[in-house]
């Protein structure tokens, strides 16, 4: 059956930027523009009601029950690269800096702005030799990126729509 959110297409306007692929961030005094980091300034996201596949489960049949298959296990985990265990500090690119800090088994993350003001926060998680980190702001919601460590950069590409190059380098 056809998704009625998207028509089949799997995708819809971007709901944390209104399709308009970035937005006005206000820091400080001042009015920064920022591209949006959900649909990564395409003004299109995955369609949440169909999961991006244009399609809706069939409905059940009437005196048939419906059989869950419960969820997907998960992939094993992989004990993390011994260069990821040395990312904590400040690192910078794109004008912003994330300042890293061991928790447990991962990271904790602290984005700052151009002006050195705290707009996000979230976790970098090592699995194997690739860091996933995921920073939440107020204003543009979520990002997630699959890094790997080269010497004193990470670099990689956001997840999403469309991904997009990340990359930072030690401060």
């Amino acid at each position: 059956m056809q998704c009625y959110t998207c028509f089949g297409s799997g995708r819809v306007t971007c709901p944390a930027c209104q399709g308009q692929g970035s937005y006005w961030e206000v820091v400080g005094n001042r009015n920064v523009w920022e591209p949006c980091h959900q649909c990564g300034g395409g003004r299109i996201a995955p369609c949440q009601t169909c999961g991006g596949t244009g399609r809706l489960p069939d409905p059940p049949i009437p005196g048939r029950p419906r059989i869950d298959p419960g969820p997907p296990n998960p992939p094993p985990k992989l004990s993390p690269d011994p260069a990821l265990l040395q990312l904590a500090g400040r690192w910078k690119g794109g004008g912003r800096r994330y300042e890293f800090a061991r928790q447990n088994d991962g990271y904790r993350v602290t984005r700052f702005n151009i002006f050195g003001m705290k707009i996000g926060e979230g976790e970098a998680e090592a699995n194997g030799s690739v860091l996933t980190l995921t920073v939440r702001t107020k204003l543009a919601g979520p990002m997630t990126a699959d890094l790997q460590l080269s010497g004193d950069r990470l670099r990689g590409r956001t997840r999403g729509l469309i991904p997009l190059p990340f990359a930072l380098r030690r401060a």
